[in-house]
């Protein structure tokens, strides 16, 4: 399930994607260990009793929520108004978005930890991983057991995506393909967003 969960397409595969066209595999992986950080804070924050405070407090959850879209919303942006390198190899134009790898790492981080959604996903699985039928050792011991997987799973398979995406510079490099790709993707983004603002408790 971990693995599904983790492959499936959403905001953080989005951007992973995003990431390693517009700036190489290496580059890519620190926003890829933001997510990582991210899903560890939520899973311990869930494991706290946020998780249980966010679904009996609609208001708390509704906060989130729009906070959730209105990041995925300045992400669009940020992804339409990106200007196209002339080469993937080469410099960017002046003018054009330059992030480090800190920055992505701060953006995964953010991605993940302003989407509610993620706090009641680990809040539905986190007991199965303490309370399985063949647990052994503490709850806790466990409980860090699972995050560190969860965590682990999400590092190996956006490093796959990651490596794939990167791949693809060579053909996206011409101008056209490029503003094409951030184009996609900013309407990606505004979709996830749109779809985050439906979801109910």
């Amino acid at each position: 399930m971990v693995l599904i969960t983790v492959a499936s397409p959403g905001p953080g595969v989005l951007m992973t994607l995003d990431n390693a066209i517009a700036c190489g595999w290496r580059t890519a992986m620190y926003g890829v260990a933001g997510l990582a950080v991210g899903a560890a804070l939520m899973a311990g924050l869930s494991s706290a009793g946020v998780g249980l405070l966010v679904r009996s407090s609609p208001a708390l959850f509704t906060t989130m929520k729009y906070c959730g879209v209105g990041y995925l919303l300045y992400l669009s942006c940020k992804a339409w108004n990106r200007q196209p390198s002339p080469s993937a190899h080469g410099p960017r134009p002046q003018g054009s978005e330059s992030v480090g790898g800190w920055g992505l790492l701060v953006r995964g981080v953010l991605l993940q930890t302003s989407n509610p959604k993620a706090l009641l996903f680990f809040l539905s699985i986190l007991p199965q991983m303490v309370e399985g039928k063949n647990a052994q050792g503490s709850s806790a011991d466990r409980l860090i057991i699972g995050i560190a997987t969860y965590c682990v799973a999400l590092l190996l398979i956006h490093a796959t995506y990651a490596g794939a995406a990167a791949k693809a510079r060579t053909w996206l490099a011409t101008p056209f393909a490029s503003r094409l790709l951030s184009r996609v993707s900013a309407v990606v983004f505004a979709g996830f967003a749109v779809t985050m603002l439906m979801f109910q408790l």
